[in-house]
């Protein structure tokens, strides 16, 4: 995903149910409680949700609420409730991936006028791309992501620009019998989906059309899944390749086994914390560095994939209004500065990235911001939840891939889902 999820506690579906199901509004008599859908469980958001409850003088308490910790089954649960008109939710985090989806669906509220200048004021334009569908803004803007090249500085002195690069200097350590493998998210889910969209993207392709109605994948998308290939059959893939998302792909540097890998910037944070009672995280923590993607085409940087999070106010609130009000709160400086500090989740306010807690947190933040001047979303489709599921069984394992024989039949699988032919993998 975007790295929304990653942080978030592991937690089963049926546990997820158990306390959704549990929770509701509250507003006869006393005071209103807001339930919150989204990375409540995330490190720092309960501090988030106090601060935010005590700062409303009364008016209303937030409560946070459990879902299970893949986007995939995030999305499963507040599509089923918010179908059912449930009331039960207030205010819901979606990936920024769901923004058309829902907004088409009716099934969250508009911002106009005052609302949409407060939740765009100072904000880095990608992610209020992510949060705007039909040229009207449906969220507010709470975090964002760009993927980064991690390295260990001991084994790789000079960092790869490119992908030829960084294969040719894990074959070398390889070779010398260091740890050389390359890190990458291809289990079949929305990791996968980010690493070909960057791929695509990085040779000028896109997956569909501007107004999501034909798919354009064409010789970008051979040339990104040949290089899917050639990770996958190189040597220097971690054996669980396509079963590895973030979590394993972080794993793979903690533990010593990768020389490289690409992911969020939430590394750097979740390393630190580690590291304080890991001697092994430690070690690696002090020879971790980060760097730009790599690029595809030489001379031509990355165009990373968007990941991040939004806030958006159910229409099916009894407390609209309050679930605005705190909406904003969550999404406050103070907020998101509490949040990159916890969590590792990147800031979406510019000025946030000249502050020194938040420049702590990311040593890299001029590589973040570079990157997300240049930085890519995926689809923005109401059926983007159906590109994405062919994309990512299509490319599954990513050894199987012929890369043009399977553009040929991911193009028809993906035209035949915005058409609604066919049945989803």
């Amino acid at each position: 995903m975007s790295r929304t999820t990653t942080r978030i506690a592991v937690l089963t579906l049926g546990v997820a149910m158990t306390a959704s199901m549990v929770a509701c509004s509250s507003g006869d008599g006393g005071t209103p409680t807001l339930n919150y859908y989204g990375d409540a469980s995330s490190l720092g958001m309960d501090k988030v949700l106090a601060s935010c409850s005590a700062a409303s003088n009364g008016r209303y308490t937030i409560r946070g609420n459990l879902l299970p910790s893949d986007a995939d089954g995030q999305r499963e649960q507040l599509v089923r409730r918010l179908a059912a008109k449930d009331s039960g939710l207030d205010i819901i985090g979606p990936d920024v991936t769901w923004t058309a989806e829902f907004a088409e669906a009716k099934w969250i509220e508009p911002l106009t006028g005052e609302r949409a200048t407060r939740a765009t004021t100072g904000v880095l334009q990608p992610p209020i791309d992510t949060a705007t569908w039909k040229g009207k803004l449906y969220a507010i803007p709470k975090s964002t992501n760009v993927q980064l090249l991690w390295y260990r500085k001991s084994l790789v002195p000079n960092p790869p620009k490119t992908w030829d690069e960084m294969f040719d200097q894990a074959d070398a350590l390889r070779k010398a019998g260091k740890p050389h493998e390359i890190g990458l998210t291809a289990a079949q889910y929305e990791g996968y989906v980010v690493a070909f969209n960057t791929l695509l993207s990085s040779y000028g392709g896109t997956v569909v059309n501007a107004d999501s109605t034909r798919t354009t994948l064409g010789k970008p998308a051979v040339q990104a899944l040949s290089l899917l290939k050639r990770l996958a059959t190189s040597g220097s893939a971690n054996a669980s390749l396509s079963n590895s998302q973030e979590p394993e792909v972080f794993a793979q540097l903690q533990k010593g086994q990768a020389a490289f890998i690409l992911n969020w910037p939430y590394v750097q944070s979740a390393m630190t914390t580690a590291a304080e009672t890991d001697p092994q995280s430690k070690k690696v923590l002090d020879d971790m560095a980060a760097t730009g993607y790599p690029q595809a085409v030489p001379g031509t940087p990355a165009k990373v994939t968007l990941g991040g999070r939004n806030l958006a106010v159910s229409a099916f609130s009894k407390h609209k209004d309050l679930a605005f009000e705190a909406a904003f709160c969550m999404a406050s400086a103070d907020s998101q500065r509490n949040q990159a500090t916890a969590a590792g989740d990147v800031p979406v306010l510019k000025s946030l990235f000249d502050d020194p807690e938040v420049q702590k947190a990311f040593p890299q933040y001029p590589i973040i911001l570079q990157e997300l001047n240049t930085a890519v979303a995926r689809p923005i489709s109401p059926l983007y939840q159906n590109i994405s599921t062919v994309i990512s069984t299509t490319l599954s394992p990513p050894r199987s891939i012929n890369p043009e024989s399977t553009e040929r039949k991911l193009a028809k699988s993906i035209q035949q889902a915005l058409e609604g032919k066919g049945i989803l993998p």
